[in-house]
């Protein structure tokens, strides 16, 4: 539902307009093997986001990731969303989009990234928290809430608490 909200032929990425990225976001999320995550992931990087440079089509990306880690989705295709949505909001507006009026692609995807900022926690908890924790460090301007689930759940597993049983 979220990829269908946009005309994504008129919105630009790298060499033109942004026309393949729905079918390249749907061959990602529906891959089952890694081999298959990363061609739909090398679809979208140099695209969308080329070498930490944004383009305009990256701050539509971004809710439509989020949308997919919230879905059953396979392993390797959850670690491809999450490296891509990783250089989203870590990244800039290119030169070209700045000269387009477009400066402040990075904060947007990083704004849109803290929309779904429970998603990416849900990961950090039980699911790649590499990741997790790289993004969250990024997109979190909650700075004891990022260290109190860093601390809580060191590399997915949840810390036993004194006193506490499970």
């Amino acid at each position: 539902m979220e990829l269908i909200r946009h005309d994504w032929g008129s919105l630009r990425a790298m060499g033109g307009e942004a026309e393949r990225v729905p079918e390249s976001i749907l061959t990602l999320v529906s891959s089952e093997a890694e081999d298959d995550a990363l061609a739909a992931y090398w679809e979208l990087e140099n695209y969308v986001v080329v070498q930490g440079q944004l383009f305009e089509a990256s701050q539509y990306v971004v809710p439509v990731l989020l949308a997919a880690l919230a879905e059953e989705i396979s392993r390797a295709a959850r670690k491809a969303v999450l490296e891509l949505l990783f250089q989203l909001v870590s990244g800039e507006s290119d030169i070209e989009e700045v000269e387009r009026g477009n400066p402040d692609l990075g904060p947007i995807c990083r704004k849109n990234a803290q929309e779904g900022i429970w998603i990416i926690y849900q990961e950090l908890c039980s699911g790649h928290y590499d990741l997790a924790r790289d993004i969250l460090e990024i997109i979190d301007e909650d700075r004891d809430r990022f260290a109190h689930f860093v601390d809580a759940y060191p590399h997915g597993k949840r810390k036993k608490q004194r006193g506490r049983i499970g």
